[in-house]
């Protein structure tokens, strides 16, 4: 059980330690693990919660039907697997703002550093916004990929949208 909590710990380290303008003490708090039902397999490392599950550590909030973790018993190759209607993370920056994601399923890689939103996937740092069906982002190259319906269907609902937000310089 040990293994596995340091496994939901390190990963939720993980994301929030390469996004550099997230609050740095996040890391140091406690995480809190909320849920209807839990089910902790020891011998084949991993651990289930499912029901209105809700997890906190400092300015750190994801939300989710589900949450699915597994380690292969091997500290580094740990994955999470969330799924809701739609699942959500959110975590206040340093210097301004909230960073949030949101999407029917996120699934977090330790062993290749990503984080992949899929279906009705949605990035956004306060008000610029991208928003797919898929979502990818490479922390360790720092490579964000998302791909929208590849049919080629013209529903805007389908494609890419991306909202940038114009930057304003402050002047004394």
């Amino acid at each position: 059980m040990t293994t596995l909590k340091a496994s939901i710990f390190i990963t939720i380290a993980l994301f929030i330690s390469n996004n550099a303008m997230a609050l740095d003490d996040d890391i140091n708090q406690p995480t809190l693990i909320f849920s209807d039902n839990q089910k902790i397999d020891i011998d084949n490392s991993f651990a289930i919660y499912s029901g209105n599950v809700t997890i906190k550590q400092g300015s750190i909030l994801i939300t989710a039907d589900l949450l699915k973790i597994h380690n292969n018993g091997q500290p580094g190759q740990e994955v999470m697997v969330l799924t809701g209607n739609p699942a959500t993370f959110s975590q206040a920056l340093e210097l301004d703002g909230t960073v949030k994601a949101s999407a029917k399923a996120i699934r977090f890689e330790r062993a290749n550093n990503t984080i992949t939103l899929n279906i009705d996937a949605q990035l956004q740092q306060n008000e610029s916004l991208v928003k797919s069906q898929f979502i990818s982002y490479d922390m360790a190259h720092k490579v964000l990929i998302a791909n929208g319906n590849s049919k080629g269907d013209s529903d805007p609902s389908k494609r890419v949208i991306t909202i940038l937000q114009p930057t304003t310089d402050k002047k004394d």
